[in-house]
Protein backbone atom coordinates (compact mmCIF):
# COMPACT_ATOMS: atom_id res chain seq x y z
CA UNK A 1 0.00 0.00 0.00
CA UNK A 2 1.57 3.30 -1.08
CA UNK A 3 1.18 6.58 0.81
CA UNK A 4 -1.67 7.82 -1.35
CA UNK A 5 -3.63 4.57 -0.97
CA UNK A 6 -3.00 4.64 2.76
CA UNK A 7 -4.25 8.24 2.99
CA UNK A 8 -7.40 7.41 1.06
CA UNK A 9 -8.03 4.37 3.24
CA UNK A 10 -7.64 6.38 6.44
CA UNK A 11 -9.88 9.17 5.25
CA UNK A 12 -12.42 6.68 3.94
CA UNK A 13 -12.69 5.27 7.44
CA UNK A 14 -13.71 8.75 8.60
CA UNK A 15 -16.34 9.28 5.90
CA UNK A 16 -19.25 8.76 8.28
CA UNK A 17 -17.88 11.46 10.56
CA UNK A 18 -17.57 13.83 7.60
CA UNK A 19 -21.25 13.48 6.66
CA UNK A 20 -22.39 16.46 8.78
CA UNK A 21 -20.39 18.74 6.48
CA UNK A 22 -22.81 18.14 3.65
CA UNK A 23 -25.81 18.79 5.88
CA UNK A 24 -24.33 22.06 7.09
CA UNK A 25 -24.77 23.73 3.71
CA UNK A 26 -27.97 24.87 2.08
CA UNK A 27 -28.78 24.14 -1.56
CA UNK A 28 -28.91 27.84 -2.41
CA UNK A 29 -26.42 30.64 -2.01
CA UNK A 30 -26.61 33.16 0.78
CA UNK A 31 -28.40 35.65 -1.47
CA UNK A 32 -31.08 33.16 -2.52
CA UNK A 33 -29.63 32.76 -6.02
CA UNK A 34 -29.33 29.33 -7.59
CA UNK A 35 -25.90 27.67 -7.23
CA UNK A 36 -23.37 27.97 -10.03
CA UNK A 37 -22.75 25.05 -12.37
CA UNK A 38 -19.68 24.10 -10.39
CA UNK A 39 -21.61 24.13 -7.12
CA UNK A 40 -24.44 22.14 -8.67
CA UNK A 41 -21.98 19.49 -9.84
CA UNK A 42 -20.61 19.23 -6.32
CA UNK A 43 -23.99 19.16 -4.67
CA UNK A 44 -25.32 16.41 -6.91
CA UNK A 45 -22.91 14.19 -5.01
CA UNK A 46 -23.69 15.99 -1.75
CA UNK A 47 -20.34 17.76 -1.54
CA UNK A 48 -19.77 21.37 -0.49
CA UNK A 49 -17.80 23.44 -2.98
CA UNK A 50 -14.46 25.13 -2.18
CA UNK A 51 -13.09 27.91 -4.39
CA UNK A 52 -9.35 28.49 -3.93
CA UNK A 53 -8.26 31.82 -5.42
CA UNK A 54 -5.13 31.79 -7.62
CA UNK A 55 -3.22 34.87 -8.69
CA UNK A 56 0.21 35.83 -9.99
CA UNK A 57 2.75 36.24 -7.21
CA UNK A 58 0.88 34.30 -4.54
CA UNK A 59 2.82 32.36 -1.90
CA UNK A 60 2.67 28.70 -2.88
CA UNK A 61 2.61 27.26 0.65
CA UNK A 62 -0.35 29.51 1.58
CA UNK A 63 -2.31 27.48 -0.96
CA UNK A 64 -0.68 24.06 -0.81
CA UNK A 65 -1.04 23.60 2.94
CA UNK A 66 -4.83 24.13 2.99
CA UNK A 67 -5.28 22.20 -0.26
CA UNK A 68 -3.47 19.18 1.16
CA UNK A 69 -5.86 19.24 4.13
CA UNK A 70 -9.12 20.22 2.45
CA UNK A 71 -9.06 18.96 -1.15
CA UNK A 72 -10.29 15.50 -0.23
CA UNK A 73 -13.24 13.31 -1.03
CA UNK A 74 -15.52 15.35 1.21
CA UNK A 75 -15.49 18.41 -1.06
CA UNK A 76 -15.79 19.60 -4.64
CA UNK A 77 -12.90 21.94 -5.44
CA UNK A 78 -12.01 24.61 -7.99
CA UNK A 79 -8.86 26.68 -8.40
CA UNK A 80 -10.10 30.04 -9.67
CA UNK A 81 -8.15 32.74 -11.51
CA UNK A 82 -8.82 35.58 -13.91
CA UNK A 83 -8.25 33.23 -16.86
CA UNK A 84 -7.09 29.66 -17.45
CA UNK A 85 -3.46 30.50 -18.13
CA UNK A 86 -0.93 29.10 -15.63
CA UNK A 87 -0.43 31.27 -12.55
CA UNK A 88 3.10 31.49 -11.18
CA UNK A 89 3.78 31.60 -7.46
CA UNK A 90 6.38 34.02 -6.13
CA UNK A 91 9.98 33.09 -5.47
CA UNK A 92 13.34 34.64 -6.24
CA UNK A 93 15.00 31.69 -7.95
CA UNK A 94 15.47 31.36 -11.71
CA UNK A 95 12.37 29.13 -12.01
CA UNK A 96 8.89 29.58 -10.58
CA UNK A 97 6.19 27.11 -9.63
CA UNK A 98 3.26 27.19 -12.05
CA UNK A 99 -0.32 26.45 -11.01
CA UNK A 100 -3.11 25.65 -13.46
CA UNK A 101 -6.58 27.12 -12.79
CA UNK A 102 -9.62 24.90 -13.20
CA UNK A 103 -12.06 27.80 -13.51
CA UNK A 104 -12.25 31.56 -14.11
CA UNK A 105 -14.08 34.36 -12.34
CA UNK A 106 -16.76 34.10 -15.02
CA UNK A 107 -17.20 30.38 -14.35
CA UNK A 108 -17.64 30.65 -10.57
CA UNK A 109 -20.20 33.14 -9.34
CA UNK A 110 -20.72 31.55 -5.93
CA UNK A 111 -19.23 28.94 -3.64
CA UNK A 112 -19.74 27.41 -0.23
CA UNK A 113 -16.19 28.05 0.98
CA UNK A 114 -13.92 30.79 -0.33
CA UNK A 115 -10.21 30.42 0.46
CA UNK A 116 -7.69 33.16 -0.38
CA UNK A 117 -3.91 32.61 -0.05
CA UNK A 118 -1.48 35.43 0.59
CA UNK A 119 1.67 36.95 -0.86
CA UNK A 120 4.70 38.93 0.28
CA UNK A 121 3.32 42.02 -1.47
CA UNK A 122 -0.42 42.24 -0.77
CA UNK A 123 -0.61 45.87 -1.88
CA UNK A 124 -0.28 45.09 -5.58
CA UNK A 125 -3.04 42.51 -5.20
CA UNK A 126 -5.56 44.76 -3.45
CA UNK A 127 -5.21 47.17 -6.36
CA UNK A 128 -6.52 44.54 -8.81
CA UNK A 129 -10.12 45.68 -9.21
CA UNK A 130 -11.41 42.62 -11.10
CA UNK A 131 -10.05 40.24 -8.50
CA UNK A 132 -11.32 42.27 -5.55
CA UNK A 133 -14.76 42.58 -7.14
CA UNK A 134 -14.94 38.80 -7.69
CA UNK A 135 -13.85 38.09 -4.11
CA UNK A 136 -16.39 40.60 -2.79
CA UNK A 137 -19.28 39.16 -4.80
CA UNK A 138 -18.37 35.53 -4.19
CA UNK A 139 -17.52 36.01 -0.54
CA UNK A 140 -20.77 37.84 0.14
CA UNK A 141 -22.65 34.66 -0.78
CA UNK A 142 -20.23 32.09 0.66
CA UNK A 143 -21.06 30.30 3.85
CA UNK A 144 -17.41 30.30 4.91
CA UNK A 145 -14.94 33.10 4.04
CA UNK A 146 -11.32 32.21 4.72
CA UNK A 147 -7.70 33.16 4.11
CA UNK A 148 -4.09 32.37 4.91
CA UNK A 149 -1.38 34.94 5.62
CA UNK A 150 -1.92 38.22 3.73
CA UNK A 151 -4.86 36.70 1.89
CA UNK A 152 -6.76 38.50 4.65
CA UNK A 153 -5.75 41.79 2.99
CA UNK A 154 -7.62 40.67 -0.12
CA UNK A 155 -10.66 39.73 1.95
CA UNK A 156 -10.38 43.05 3.75
CA UNK A 157 -10.15 45.08 0.54
CA UNK A 158 -13.27 43.24 -0.64
CA UNK A 159 -15.12 44.47 2.45
CA UNK A 160 -15.43 40.98 3.94
CA UNK A 161 -13.63 41.52 7.26
CA UNK A 162 -15.25 44.70 8.53
CA UNK A 163 -16.23 44.07 12.14
CA UNK A 164 -14.55 40.66 12.25
CA UNK A 165 -11.56 39.46 14.26
CA UNK A 166 -8.85 38.35 11.85
CA UNK A 167 -5.16 37.64 11.53
CA UNK A 168 -2.39 37.80 8.94
CA UNK A 169 1.38 37.57 8.81
CA UNK A 170 2.66 38.94 12.12
CA UNK A 171 4.57 41.81 10.50
CA UNK A 172 1.50 43.21 8.71
CA UNK A 173 -1.45 42.07 10.84
CA UNK A 174 -2.00 45.51 12.49
CA UNK A 175 -2.77 46.95 9.06
CA UNK A 176 -5.98 44.89 8.91
CA UNK A 177 -7.49 47.77 10.88
CA UNK A 178 -7.56 49.76 7.63
CA UNK A 179 -10.26 47.34 6.44
CA UNK A 180 -12.33 47.61 9.59
CA UNK A 181 -11.10 44.28 10.94
CA UNK A 182 -9.96 43.65 14.50
CA UNK A 183 -6.34 42.40 14.23
CA UNK A 184 -5.58 39.39 16.44
CA UNK A 185 -2.14 37.92 17.06
CA UNK A 186 -3.15 34.26 16.90
CA UNK A 187 -2.19 31.43 14.56
CA UNK A 188 -5.78 30.77 13.48
CA UNK A 189 -8.72 33.06 14.17
CA UNK A 190 -12.32 31.90 13.90
CA UNK A 191 -14.99 34.60 14.10
CA UNK A 192 -18.47 33.46 13.04
CA UNK A 193 -18.08 32.28 9.44
CA UNK A 194 -14.67 33.86 8.95
CA UNK A 195 -11.52 31.78 9.48
CA UNK A 196 -8.13 33.40 8.91
CA UNK A 197 -4.65 31.96 9.30
CA UNK A 198 -1.45 33.79 10.21
CA UNK A 199 1.77 33.61 8.20
CA UNK A 200 2.51 30.99 5.54
CA UNK A 201 3.01 27.75 7.54
CA UNK A 202 -0.18 28.38 9.53
CA UNK A 203 -2.03 27.18 6.42
CA UNK A 204 -1.97 23.59 7.69
CA UNK A 205 -3.27 24.63 11.13
CA UNK A 206 -5.88 26.74 9.38
CA UNK A 207 -6.92 23.85 7.15
CA UNK A 208 -7.26 21.44 10.05
CA UNK A 209 -9.26 23.99 12.06
CA UNK A 210 -11.61 24.59 9.15
CA UNK A 211 -11.95 20.86 8.49
CA UNK A 212 -12.95 20.32 12.11
CA UNK A 213 -15.62 23.02 11.76
CA UNK A 214 -16.95 21.65 8.48
CA UNK A 215 -16.90 17.98 9.41
CA UNK A 216 -15.94 16.91 12.91
CA UNK A 217 -12.85 17.11 15.13
CA UNK A 218 -12.26 13.38 14.60
CA UNK A 219 -12.09 13.91 10.84
CA UNK A 220 -9.49 16.63 11.26
CA UNK A 221 -7.57 14.50 13.75
CA UNK A 222 -7.42 11.62 11.29
CA UNK A 223 -6.23 13.96 8.56
CA UNK A 224 -3.54 15.38 10.84
CA UNK A 225 -2.29 11.87 11.57
CA UNK A 226 -2.32 10.89 7.88
CA UNK A 227 -0.22 13.98 7.12
CA UNK A 228 2.04 13.20 10.10
CA UNK A 229 1.66 16.82 11.10
CA UNK A 230 3.75 16.88 14.26
CA UNK A 231 6.07 19.86 13.75
CA UNK A 232 9.34 20.07 15.64
CA UNK A 233 11.15 23.03 14.05
CA UNK A 234 14.93 23.04 14.34
CA UNK A 235 14.91 26.50 15.92
CA UNK A 236 12.58 28.08 18.45
CA UNK A 237 12.13 31.35 16.57
CA UNK A 238 9.08 30.87 14.34
CA UNK A 239 7.06 33.63 15.99
CA UNK A 240 7.92 37.08 17.33
CA UNK A 241 6.63 35.85 20.69
CA UNK A 242 9.54 33.42 21.03
CA UNK A 243 12.25 34.77 18.72
CA UNK A 244 15.07 36.93 20.03
CA UNK A 245 14.12 40.65 19.85
CA UNK A 246 17.16 41.42 17.71
CA UNK A 247 16.13 38.79 15.15
CA UNK A 248 12.57 40.11 15.08
CA UNK A 249 13.90 43.64 14.51
CA UNK A 250 16.22 42.50 11.72
CA UNK A 251 13.55 40.53 9.87
CA UNK A 252 11.03 43.35 10.21
CA UNK A 253 13.52 45.89 8.88
CA UNK A 254 14.47 43.69 5.93
CA UNK A 255 10.86 42.96 5.03
CA UNK A 256 9.92 46.60 5.51
CA UNK A 257 12.76 47.65 3.21
CA UNK A 258 11.56 45.22 0.55
CA UNK A 259 8.00 46.57 0.78
CA UNK A 260 9.21 50.17 0.46
CA UNK A 261 10.84 49.20 -2.82
CA UNK A 262 7.94 47.23 -4.32
CA UNK A 263 5.02 49.15 -2.77
CA UNK A 264 6.07 52.73 -1.99
CA UNK A 265 2.42 53.83 -2.06
CA UNK A 266 1.22 51.17 0.39
CA UNK A 267 -0.01 53.61 3.06
CA UNK A 268 -1.93 55.72 0.54
CA UNK A 269 -3.52 52.61 -0.91
CA UNK A 270 -4.59 51.40 2.53
CA UNK A 271 -6.02 54.82 3.31
CA UNK A 272 -8.05 54.77 0.08
CA UNK A 273 -9.51 51.39 0.97
CA UNK A 274 -10.32 52.62 4.49
CA UNK A 275 -12.14 55.64 3.07
CA UNK A 276 -14.04 53.49 0.56
CA UNK A 277 -15.11 51.10 3.30
CA UNK A 278 -16.10 53.89 5.67
CA UNK A 279 -13.44 52.92 8.19
CA UNK A 280 -12.32 55.64 10.60
CA UNK A 281 -8.87 55.00 12.01
CA UNK A 282 -7.77 56.38 15.38
CA UNK A 283 -5.57 59.45 15.17
CA UNK A 284 -1.87 58.76 15.39
CA UNK A 285 -0.45 59.65 18.78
Amino acid sequence: MNRRTFSIACLGAMAALAAPATRAFSTQTGSGEQPSASQQAGRISGKPHIAFLLYEGMTALDLIGPVEVLAGAEFSVDFVAADRNPVFAENRSDKRLGLVPTATYADISSTDILCVPGTSNPYVQIAKHDMIEWVAATGAQAQWVTSVCTGSFILGAAGLLKGYRATSHWSLAPQLAYFGAVPVAERVVHDRNRVTGAGVTSGIDFGLTLLSLLCAPQTAMAKQLVLEYDPHPPFNCGSPRVAEPELVKTVQEQYGGYLKQVAPDATQLLQKHAARLGVTLPAAS
